[in-house]
């Protein structure tokens, strides 16, 4: 199940009816565990949807198959499937389109260290 500011994007964008590029940029990113998913492929390259169970803490296998779906739809990352012997693998990678966050994505990061390093831990969280 989406989220419903993914749900309004999608119907406006469907009734022809959208004009608002944050908006639609928003919505991509809609969803808890999207940028992490992101941040993950980005980081350490294709993996399979047992290794995000593993390392998404407290995501269930329904939120994240539907985030997974959700960055496939808007093309922001691949699904490949392949056999080993008669055992059929799933592996998430990012997608040509997905790669151009890259930077972006990067830059978020620097900047969350750069302001997690000027916030005064001790007086906004142990209050």
């Amino acid at each position: 199940m989406t989220d419903s500011f993914r749900n309004n994007v999608i119907n406006k964008l469907q009734n022809g009816d959208f004009d608002c590029t944050k908006e639609f940029t928003v919505s991509m990113f809609s969803g808890k565990h999207k940028l992490m998913i992101l941040w993950i492929l980005i980081q350490e390259g294709p993996q399979s949807f047992s290794y995000f169970m593993n390392n998404l803490k407290g995501i269930s296998k329904k939120v994240l198959s539907n985030q997974l779906n959700e960055l496939m739809d808007d093309h922001l990352i691949d699904k490949s499937e392949y056999m080993v012997g008669r055992v059929k693998h799933t592996q998430y990678s990012m997608s040509e389109i997905g790669n151009t966050l890259v930077p972006i994505i990067n830059s978020l990061n620097a900047w969350g260290e750069m302001r997690l390093n000027s916030v005064d831990i001790e007086k906004k969280f142990n209050r």
